[in-house]
């Protein structure tokens, strides 16, 4: 086998490996991390080591981060969180740099020995295991690979093309940065950036400094690829690749000055200082890019907030995001039960407020709500500020164990689970009548929804403030129909529509008949008036 074949195969199993370590470990990983930080993420460890963990795993800043984009967008994590948390994954990416780093020959060997034990005795087959054995099969791969291009790339000096890239990047220092900003963010990754530079560095195609240069320059480009796989983004997910992106050119706009420095000086620095930790070219340069990643991860530490401020200013948050978070609740009321309690009657009533925007898919158009989300992005926002409802009423009990107003909070927690069941409703009934085309509608159809918008419009206004007047209004408006609701449905069954759009009208009056039974019952007060 000739040195270019040898070089070529050893590239094309890295990037196999590579493939294969990060589909499969992010297929084991992302679940396992978005699980453990929807339980336990108010610990503060917890988002850190699952970054880290993440990183390490799925070896991309750019998975991690659409993992916390994920987790922020269900409201699983907050932002500064989140941020914790790709700070950490950035160091757990130097993991693979550290092991490419290391002559792993012989536990390469023992890894693609095991999975094809693996694959013989029939794991790559079944569900539990799949994932674990493709990933063992993709770092083997990946390590096999490097090890060939590392014995291969000391007889390539004499190729022309390697020459004259190794001369072009090692021209200058602003040329090796160029060199490696452009090839991340082609490949998406600053680690295998660096990994595929050691062989380099190793066999002196690349001089040490121009490598740490690539480093830095590969590390800046990765932010860069985050950025633009988020550019369709908005709001509190696109910031979370801000941050990415401002924190690498600022870790950058420190290291880079220190390398200036130190190599038009001699005085001892970063570059020294790598060359006292180890004395490998290889293991320097993979210390190196662990440097910067925790330079990274520190200066998110210190400069978290103004950070998220700046980044809320270029992107701030939508208006479905804004809908998705409570306007009245904040941690530090739960200490004193009847300001929690007031509270969350504030935001329970401003849900109760979004209600008749349920309805604005069957609405004419000049008469929906300016500024309109679609029902899907309504009835989810409204479901999640209606659990954060729910959470903050359980912290306020824990936090408060000889509260006396424990028939408040039973009282307050039967309305929220009163109005989750009246959105899903809701949603149900808009999605039933809007599978009708307009045309094939009913007559009636047209007066159910605007009556039951009016009826809404009146129970906002009694969740508000809840006059004598409105609340005796809202108790007629919502009286017993079933007598008219069996004559309609009676009417529907001898025809008139067809039968999918019948079944759907169907549909819709039973859930109208259940929704006037809810909001009968969605106050205490109202229901006193039965």
């Amino acid at each position: 086998m000739n040195t270019a074949s040898a070089a070529a195969a050893g590239l094309g199993l890295f990037f196999v490996g590579m493939r294969l370590v990060g589909s499969h470990l992010q297929q084991l990983a992302s679940g396992r991390i978005r699980s453990l930080l929807a339980r336990t993420f108010d610990r503060p460890l917890v988002p850190p080591l699952a970054g880290f963990l993440s990183g390490a795993l799925t070896q991309s800043t750019s998975a991690s981060t659409f993992i916390a984009t994920g987790l922020v967008s269900a409201g699983s994590l907050g932002l500064a969180a989140a941020l914790a948390m790709l700070a950490a994954a950035n160091v757990g990416t130097s993991v693979l740099v550290l092991l490419a780093a290391v002559d792993l020959r012989t536990l390469v060997l023992y890894l693609l020995a095991a999975t094809g034990c693996a694959f013989f005795a029939g794991l790559d087959q079944a569900e539990r295991s799949r994932h674990a054995v493709l990933a063992v099969l993709g770092l083997g791969l990946l390590l096999f690979g490097l090890s060939l291009l590392k014995d291969s790339v000391a007889d390539l000096r004499s190729n022309p093309w390697i020459r004259e890239f190794v001369e072009f990047s090692g021209s200058n220092s602003a040329v090796g940065f160029l060199a490696g900003f452009i090839i991340a963010v082609a490949v998406q990754s600053s680690s295998i950036v660096t990994v595929l530079a050691l062989p380099l560095v190793n066999e002196g195609l690349l001089t040490f400094d121009h490598t740490i240069m690539m480093i830095y320059g590969a590390s800046v480009g990765s932010g860069f690829a985050t950025l633009l796989l988020a550019s369709g983004m908005e709001g509190t997910s696109r910031q979370l690749a801000l941050c990415q992106a401002l924190l690498r050119v600022l870790a950058a706009a420190v290291l880079v000055p220190l390398f200036l420095i130190e190599q038009s000086t001699g005085v001892p620095l970063v570059l020294a200082g790598l060359r006292h930790v180890a004395d490998s070219p290889m293991t320097q340069s993979g210390v190196a890019y662990l440097l910067f990643q925790l330079v990274v991860a520190t200066m998110a530490a210190v400069l978290d907030k103004p950070l998220l401020s700046l980044t809320a200013r270029l992107s701030p948050p939508s208006t479905a995001q804004l809908l998705m978070k409570p306007a009245y609740l904040f941690d530090e009321a739960v200490e004193d039960p009847a300001t929690a309690l007031s509270l969350a009657q504030l935001e329970h009533a401003r849900l109760v407020g979004f209600l008749p925007d349920f309805l604005d898919d069957l609405r004419p158009v000049e008469e929906r709500a300016p500024n309109a989300l679609p029902l899907a992005q309504r009835s989810a926002a409204s479901a999640s500020v209606a659990k954060d409802i729910e959470d903050f009423l359980g912290s306020m009990v824990r936090a408060n164990p000889e509260m006396t107003e424990i028939q408040q909070v039973f009282e307050a927690r039967s309305r929220v689970l009163a109005l989750q069941t009246l959105q899903s409703a809701l949603q149900d009934f808009t999605n039933q009548l809007a599978q009708v085309p307009e045309a094939q509608r009913p007559p009636f159809a047209a007066h159910m929804v605007e009556g039951l918008h009016a009826i809404l419009m009146v129970a906002a206004d009694v969740a508000r403030n809840a006059t004598e007047d409105d609340l005796a209004l809202l108790h007629e408006l919502t009286a017993e129909r079933s007598a008219l609701m069996d004559r309609v449905r009676q009417e529907l069954l001898g025809g008139g529509s067809s039968i999918g759009g019948r079944e759907s009208v169907l549909s819709a009056t039973l859930l109208f008949e259940r929704i006037l039974w809810m909001l009968r019952r969605l106050s205490p007060v109202t229901s006193n008036l039965d």
